[in-house]
């Protein structure tokens, strides 16, 4: 093949962009977050994943991920990396559009991206405004620090403080039955926000502090933490049935869950995720966890709607 030099940008002539299974996705580890590592090496095995490599030669040089939902029609783009010595030569909206086609012929009909800012950002918000995707919004908060920072907070006794008929439970221990009334639930009324949904990153799921919250023997919260490094345990899904939010019934489970990880694991990290638009929660965590913490840092999320006709022709 004939190799054009990179300042004229043919990323097709000196680049190699292929699809990739479980043998080939082992050179691509590198390229994307830890707690995503998993998904492509179970990528021949799980038909939700979906993953484009760009390599020259032989030496990987970026990578885009993303998973697919069947029951929603929506893609989630998880990943999206070129290392610094490759970049400015259009790879990443390349990689970006070859996803879309995938996305597309799997069905989605629409893909969204989360992303925290940093220094590439700029390039990133680049690349999503040359694709037509929409405006970026400020999706959640998000604050870390040694768990420790929290141990002589004392909103954390309010784990004690459940009125008669609750309970808290691990939640590796929710029963089947427990799980089926609650996607049933889900199906006929969407009674919790998709972005809380307790059924995502289940291979990360941290068994030590998940928790779901019982009332008269019915489940009505939990608060779903994941194993995102060897030392950081992230509190991601926090949910109370609603007619209960006003009870401060989500508190404790939270409380309970940082008291956990304070008594078993005082030395690793926690990152709490916030959505932004949850006013009450947003003060609460103003309030009560970001006094404690070293980093706090926000989530901005962007959509593409697709147009199936496009892609199928």
């Amino acid at each position: 093949m004939l190799e054009i030099s990179p300042n004229q940008k043919d990323t097709q002539s000196l680049y190699n962009f292929v699809n990739l299974n479980s043998k080939t996705s082992l050179f691509y580890e590198k390229l994307t977050y830890p707690n995503f590592r998993p998904r492509l090496r179970n990528i021949d095995t799980d038909q939700s994943i979906v993953a484009i490599g760009v390599n020259q030669g032989s030496q990987p040089v970026g990578l885009i991920l993303a998973e697919t939902s069947h029951h929603q029609r929506i893609g989630e783009i998880l990943s999206l990396f070129v290392i610094p010595e490759h970049r400015g030569y259009g790879l990443g909206k390349t990689l970006l559009t070859y996803i879309e086609e995938e996305l597309a012929e799997h069905g989605c009909s629409q893909a969204n991206l989360v992303y925290v800012p940093n220094s590439t950002t700029p390039y990133l918000e680049k690349i999503l405004k040359q694709c037509h995707w929409s405006t970026p919004q400020l999706r959640m908060l998000v604050c870390s620090a040694p768990i420790i920072n929290m141990k002589d907070a004392s909103w954390l006794k309010l784990a004690d403080a459940l009125l008669s008929g609750y309970s808290i439970f691990p939640w590796m221990e929710l029963t089947t039955q427990e799980k089926e009334s609650i996607q049933t639930q889900q199906a006929n009324s969407r009674w919790y926000p998709d972005i809380l949904s307790p059924w995502t990153e289940p291979e990360i799921i941290e068994p030590l502090n998940s928790l779901g919250l019982r009332f008269q023997n019915q489940v009505v919260g939990w608060m779903i933490t994941h194993r995102v490094a060897v030392d950081t345990i992230r509190y991601t899904k926090l949910f109370v049935r609603e007619d209960l939010q006003r009870l401060g019934r989500a508190i404790p489970l939270l409380a309970k869950a940082i008291q956990l990880q304070l008594v078993t694991v005082a030395d690793t990290k926690a990152v709490f995720t916030i959505v932004a638009d949850n006013t009450p929660m947003v003060k609460f965590m103003h309030k009560r966890i970001f006094p404690h913490q070293l980093s706090i840092r926000q989530s901005w999320g962007t959509t593409k709607v697709f147009n199936i006709a496009k892609y199928s022709q």
